[in-house]
């Protein structure tokens, strides 16, 4: 009879394993974004990268780049570069991508140098063709001081 009690104390587990197993959702490889040299192409509003510490110098703090739907055929877009102190000069380089047949491509760029500076800061707003991803890529100066961000890809 013990044998009984512990057989159907096995099977109960078993069948409760079964069922948790069954009801828990398959991640399929389309759940996953794709991800384009260091970008995942995404359906979110907007994206935002901050560099990271191992970026940074003796000048270079940070930098980071951001790019944000802003309506219809619209994107915001642009970065900006800090300082650890008062710099000579600091620079954020910004380039908005777009992804075409499988990659990055250029679509346009702009740049903004403040001098005797600890920041700078820059933003436009774009009018672009519709049915595309784009991202914003920054190049982060802070006198010989060099590092880079971007963002992931927003469906515009």
């Amino acid at each position: 009879m013990k044998k009984n009690k512990i057989l159907s104390l096995i099977m109960a587990m078993v069948m409760v394993c079964a069922l948790l197993i069954g009801t828990q959702k398959n991640v399929q490889a389309t759940d996953i974004p794709e991800c384009v040299d260091g970008s995942y192409l995404t359906n979110d509003d907007s994206s935002e990268v901050t560099v990271g510490s191992k970026s940074r110098g003796i000048y270079l703090k940070s930098g980071s780049s951001n790019i944000v739907r802003a309506g219809t055929g619209k994107i915001g877009a642009g970065g900006n570069t800090v300082g650890q102190k008062v710099v000579s000069k600091i620079t954020v380089d910004v380039t908005v991508e777009r992804y075409v047949n499988g990659k990055w491509g250029y679509y346009t760029s702009w740049v903004e140098t403040n001098y005797n500076s600890v920041y700078v800061s820059t933003s436009k707003t774009l009018s672009v063709p519709t049915g595309y991803y784009y991202r914003v890529y920054c190049v982060h100066y802070a006198n010989s001081d060099v590092s880079d961000s971007y963002t992931d890809g927003i469906y515009i």
